[in-house]
């Protein structure tokens, strides 16, 4: 008889009396006094969350049995009751029997004024390129209180290539994804989701494929695989998309899908060589659906905000002057394919780039941010040219596209404080403190540790 991989290492792990957890646990949708965890077996089994003030598990609780679900073998598990700002360390029990995987995360303090610092990033494991993951060493020895995965995470259009880059339209290709992503083999699992919550976002190539829009006819099952096997918030509007908001201190987070409710990028003008999208043309909200829109829920959820800070959470940059390339020949002939890239962005919505303008700034609502991905490479802009303040870092393991270098080449400059020219990896963090005057600090930092770009902002 053939024994497969998996049945192996099924039997390994019994052997050596450990649970069989195949991914995980991780955790996601932490607040001040509740966390998800999620967790994939070998089959369907009882599974529990051990957790503890101490690493010996000593006076530890556990919470609710669940058990695993019958096609994927992935668990969801909700804790309610933690203490606020504490560490705490878990592991899964799986059957009874404890796994070796001791992992760690700290809750949300409920004292708004904590001085913390997030990361976040983009672009990792594609499968056209080798993986160099040297930056993860370097985040993991960050004192980072959360990690914001802006999309692009695995590249499954790319590595399911023999599908015809229709990856989603299988929910196990779906789930498939998901295994890479918790996997202890790359060391984005083993060094950061073992001890950082995580936040989540698709963008394209998580998605659907490249550049994909709101008419994808298999979006209703990437919705449907995120929401069984990501430990996410809240959704807004669970049936539509995954757009959610969370808090941290004094900093409230809005995380946009841009993929589920766009209409589709306005193709015809780039091939004539001009951009002149149609009436309406949207990305956040190109649609109708039952309950609240995206665009409504971003507006309400900004004006009724008590934050001090408000992070917007974009896997595309915001960035309104990317558009000039269209402007520019000597971009254009250098770079075919930069319009059709713009156009993908902020950039290629005016109306929902000026509507979410408009109402930030009609409505007085201070000190927002804008976090972003999706370019392959790293910058920031102090809002001369984004409006608003904005960092963008997308080359978390793939090749800097040095976007910037290549416009300011040919004369067009959009990001004011910088950007990374580097030939290696990058991610993005924002740190907070609070002081006689409170301010944040934007600041991309390269797989040496290095900060390579930096800008500081004082709250109003």
């Amino acid at each position: 008889m053939k024994l497969t991989s998996a049945t192996l290492v099924f039997i390994l792990l019994t052997t050596l009396n450990f649970a069989q957890v195949e991914y995980g646990p991780f955790v996601g949708g932490v607040t001040e006094t509740s966390a998800v965890f999620v967790l994939k077996t070998f089959g369907v089994q009882e599974a529990e969350i051990e957790y503890s003030f101490t690493q010996d598990f000593k006076y530890s609780k556990k919470t609710l049995i669940q058990s695993t679900d019958s096609v994927f073998f992935y668990t969801k598990i909700y804790q309610s009751n933690l203490v606020p700002n504490k560490k705490y360390y878990y592991r899964a029990i799986v059957d009874g029997t404890p796994d070796w995987k001791i992992h760690s995360f700290k809750t949300f303090p409920k004292e708004k004024r904590t001085n913390f610092s997030f990361g976040f990033g983009a672009c990792q494991q594609s499968g056209y390129s080798q993986w160099q993951p040297t930056i993860f060493p370097v985040m993991a020895k960050d004192s980072l209180r959360l990690f914001l995965q802006l999309g692009d995470w695995t590249y499954p259009d790319t590595t399911e290539r023999r599908w015809n880059y229709r990856f989603n339209e299988r929910k196990d290709l779906l789930a498939k994804a998901f295994d890479s992503r918790y996997s202890y083999d790359y060391p984005f699992g083993s060094l950061i989701l073992s001890k950082t919550p995580i936040a989540y976002t698709y963008d394209d190539h998580d998605f659907a494929a490249n550049n994909p829009d709101g008419t994808d006819k298999a979006k209703a099952n990437t919705i449907e695989i995120y929401k069984k096997l990501f430990p996410h918030y809240p959704l807004a509007n669970p049936d539509n998309g995954i757009w959610q908001k969370f808090q941290f201190g004094d900093v409230e987070f809005f995380v946009l899908d841009l993929r589920s409710q766009r209409n589709i990028n306005d193709t015809v003008s780039v091939r004539r060589g001009k951009f002149s999208p149609p009436k309406g043309h949207s990305i956040l909200a190109g649609f109708e659906i039952t309950g609240q829109n995206q665009r409504d829920w971003l507006a309400e959820s900004l004006k009724n905000s008590t934050a001090k800070w408000k992070v917007i959470v974009s896997s595309v940059i915001f960035n309104q002057r990317y558009i000039e390339v269209f402007d520019n020949d000597s971009l254009k002939n250098k770079f075919r394919w930069i319009t059709n890239d713009a156009v993908d962005k902020w950039a290629g919505f005016p109306e929902d780039l000026q509507f979410v303008t408009r109402t930030i700034k009609e409505n007085d609502i201070q000190n927002v941010i804008f976090v972003t991905g999706d370019s392959h490479s790293s910058y920031i802009d102090d809002g001369t040219n984004s409006i608003f303040p904005e960092i963008s870092s997308a080359n978390l393991d793939v090749r800097n596209s040095k976007l910037d270098q290549r416009m300011s080449n040919e004369g067009l400059k959009i990001w004011n404080k910088g950007s990374y020219a580097g030939d290696g990896y990058a991610y993005g963090r924002v740190r907070f403190f609070y002081e006689e005057k409170d301010f944040a600090i934007l600041e991309i930092v390269d797989d040496k540790g290095e900060i390579v770009v930096s800008h500081k902002i004082y709250a109003k």
